[in-house]
């Protein structure tokens, strides 16, 4: 995600300005108690590599300026372009290069470069987040702000510490050192000022979750094994024998999770009736539902371990409230995907209604009148029905976003440590 992969630039960032003496951290003698335990050719090689920990972090500052500006338009336009034309020539001539996977992933000797390289790495994984919710057109105008404040403050950071390292042996610093440090000063004041949308931080890259193999689980963890991959599962069309299989089966389990909280959780219980009473309706709905398109076998047997893992709880096995929402949000991801296969089904027409139409038949040299059953595209009433239960019971109610609660004190503590200097009270603590 987007905010845990900044917030971890700016905690080790901010952890590395408060640090002086830069060399005696990565084994320079201190005279006259310590001794050196590097060579200035070694302490050289620990310049360089800082160096290519420094190319990630102003890659993704780059990146990040780039996602949030329409190239077209010139949206954020300004101080934030400036900016991002400065990033794109520092690092043309920056002749470091970007840090190696192994740089990346193994740990360091030094606590300083082993902060570089967490903060290297939170970058590394950032870059996945402008293509993954955090880009140009899925941003509002607040939130592109946000995101052009944070990378304006972080190039500022890096610009800073580049500036306390130039003792180290063979260090070079930042190709135009004085344009970038300037155009990320004039853009860090513009955005300053300006409304910025912390929602931000919930957009970006996040792994998919994966199915939980394995043998079954005792007691109400298999049900949440069992509803965890259904509703995985689920992410596939179901054809619409597999689905009323998986609607009886959620059926089954809201009336057993609302047997198990009457006593102990009234309010809770009442949810998991009506969630019960809303499948019910369902079931009756869908009898008459057909269709072979979609691949819903894996779907219906784990909605039918749900379903039977459910009936053979013990009683009390949701006391656990924590337990109990794990089951709660597992079964509102399933509800939202079962709606989305009735209205995808229905309004595609790759599910059908069966009806009974009167016809003829020979029997024994006789015509008679006989019922047949035909299928249709799913009509009034019951596509009526069907999809008013999906769109109004079964998807859940948008949630409005809130940023994290942290999110201006955060950004607030990382901007003092940048402007910080030892013996000076600081900057106002204005955004």
């Amino acid at each position: 995600m987007y905010g845990d992969n900044t917030r971890q630039l700016r905690e080790c960032l901010s952890e590395l300005l408060s640090h002086r003496r830069v060399q005696h951290r990565i084994g320079a003698a201190r005279p006259p108690a310590i001794t050196a335990t590097t060579t200035p050719q070694e302490r050289q090689q620990i310049g360089a590599q800082i160096a290519r920990y420094r190319n990630g972090i102003l890659t993704w500052c780059h990146q990040g300026l780039t996602a949030a500006a329409d190239p077209h338009s010139g949206r954020a336009g300004g101080p934030a372009e400036e900016l991002r034309y400065r990033l794109h020539a520092s690092l043309g001539g920056d002749t470091a290069g970007p840090p190696s996977m192994s740089e990346l992933t193994t740990e360091q000797a030094f606590p300083l470069i082993e902060l570089w390289r967490h903060a290297a790495r939170a970058a590394a994984l950032g870059e996945h987040d402008f293509t993954a919710g955090a880009g140009y057109g899925r941003l509002s105008t607040a939130q592109s702000l946000a995101l052009v404040h944070d990378a304006a403050e972080i190039t500022r950071a890096v610009l800073t510490l580049d500036r306390h390292y130039t003792h180290i042996p063979g260090w070079q610093q930042v190709t135009h050192h004085r344009h970038l440090t300037l155009a990320a000063e004039a853009c860090a004041d513009y955005t300053r000022y300006r409304d910025q949308d912390y929602t931000l931080e919930q957009r970006g890259w996040t792994p998919p979750a994966q199915l939980i193999d394995g043998p079954g689980l005792d007691g109400v963890a298999g049900v949440l094994q069992a509803q965890h991959n259904l509703r995985l599962h689920l992410n596939t069309l179901p054809d619409a024998h597999s689905l009323r299989v998986v609607i009886d089966s959620q059926r089954i389990v809201s009336l057993h999770a609302a047997r198990q909280l009457t006593s102990s959780n009234p309010e809770g219980a009442a949810r998991w009736e009506h969630r019960c009473d809303v499948y019910g309706r369902l079931v009756r709905s869908t009898r008459d539902l057909a269709g072979t398109i979609g691949n819903g076998g894996p779907a219906a047997g784990q909605g039918a371990l749900a379903a039977g893992r459910a009936q053979h709880l013990p009683q009390g096995a949701l006391a656990d409230p924590e337990q109990t929402q794990r089951l709660e949000r597992l079964s509102a991801g399933i509800d939202h995907r079962v709606s989305t296969a009735l209205i995808h089904g229905i309004t595609e027409h790759l599910y059908h209604q069966r009806v009974n139409v009167l016809g003829l038949d020979q029997r024994d040299g006789a015509i008679v009148h006989v019922i047949k059953q035909r299928y249709q595209p799913v009509t009034e009433p019951l596509r009526g029905d069907l999809l008013g239960i999906a769109t109004n019971e079964l998807k859940p109610v948008p949630v409005q976003a809130s940023p994290p609660p942290d999110a201006v004190q955060n950004r607030l503590d990382f901007r003092l440590a940048i402007d910080q200097r030892p013996g000076h009270p600081g900057p106002s603590l204005a955004l």
